[in-house]
């Protein structure tokens, strides 16, 4: 897998009626033709997404997958490629009657094409919470599994919820979530990893600065001295704490200086769908351990 596609999608990733039978409204973010019944064959090239579909119990529908897609269960079917640029040729021999794509540039003339060919396109905005609520009602609709959509969503709510509840009455350390780090890129407040950081009883200190995920200034770091410095990881990004010690002005930060920094999994946190309930859990766990003495999962 390509380095500058892995940041790309880091950045995108950090930057998707409970009733039975016909639907009777189209999501706005569809394309091309209009189903007219549930999708039965679909592709999804957006990872999160992938994971709703899994959540709702129809993993048999998938056709295909993308190169990001991790979880066992889709090993056995063909990949398209890239999610952001992916094969057409092989999306059109598996003749797809849903493909759900990135909202991008970079994906416009796939979009595009398949569009023309009369693929019904789905190209959900999921930044935050909301949004994920949004787009596992609009799958539930389209995929005809609208009751489990509506308990998929209810079972978010009350998980984040109860994880909220367990630490209300805490101290609220400074988190700097780090995106990326050279340069720092970090979380604004219009995202679910900020909202994930407010409900597991911490404070995002650039809740203040303006865009979605903005590049900071390591001058700007240093001024506000995080308690707490969160660093996404990857299989091909993985920055630990001796390199940030060396680095300069990293090597100021107090956190750096005495070992807060606390390494995470990005694909966790990076993906707004179901999974955003363990990577609460895990973040209240990391900033309140005390409070889940028996680990993350009780």
């Amino acid at each position: 897998m390509r380095l500058r596609s892995r940041i790309l999608l880091t950045v995108l990733l950090v930057g998707a009626t409970a009733c039975n039978g016909e639907r009777d409204t189209q999501p706005s973010a569809l394309a091309g033709r209009e189903l007219e019944q549930p999708a039965q064959r679909i592709v999804s090239l957006i990872p999160s997404v992938t994971e709703m579909i899994l959540a709702l119990g129809a993993a048999d529908r998938l056709v295909a997958r993308s190169d990001f897609d991790t979880d066992p269960a889709l090993a056995h079917l063909p990949t398209v490629g890239q999610g952001l640029t992916p094969s057409l040729e092989q999306l059109t021999m598996l003749q797809p009657e849903l493909v759900i794509a990135w909202p991008d540039n970079e994906s416009r003339s796939v979009i595009t094409r398949l569009t023309d060919l009369g693929v019904t396109v789905y190209t959900p905005q999921i930044q935050t919470l909301a949004d994920i609520e949004r787009t596992t009602r609009e799958l539930g609709d389209m995929l005809g599994l609208e009751i489990a959509a509506a308990s998929l969503i209810a079972m978010i709510d009350v998980e984040l919820d109860a994880i909220r509840q367990a630490v209300a009455d805490r101290g609220r350390p400074t988190v700097f979530y780090v995106v990326w780090y050279a340069p720092p890129t970090t979380t604004g407040a219009g995202t679910y990893v900020h909202e994930l950081i407010e409900i597991a009883g911490g404070h995002n200190i650039f809740d203040d600065a303006p865009g979605l995920w903005p590049m900071v200034s390591i001058e700007e770091v240093l001024n506000r001295q995080p308690d707490i410095v969160l660093l996404s990881q990857t299989e091909e990004i993985h920055v630990d704490i001796e390199q940030l010690r060396a680095a300069p002005g990293w090597r100021e930060l107090q956190a750096v200086r005495d070992g807060r920094v606390l390494q995470i999994d990005a694909d966790l946190y990076n993906r707004p769908g179901p999974r955003v309930i363990d990577a609460a859990r895990q973040l209240a766990h990391l900033l309140h351990p005390d409070a889940f003495p028996d680990g993350p999962d009780q």
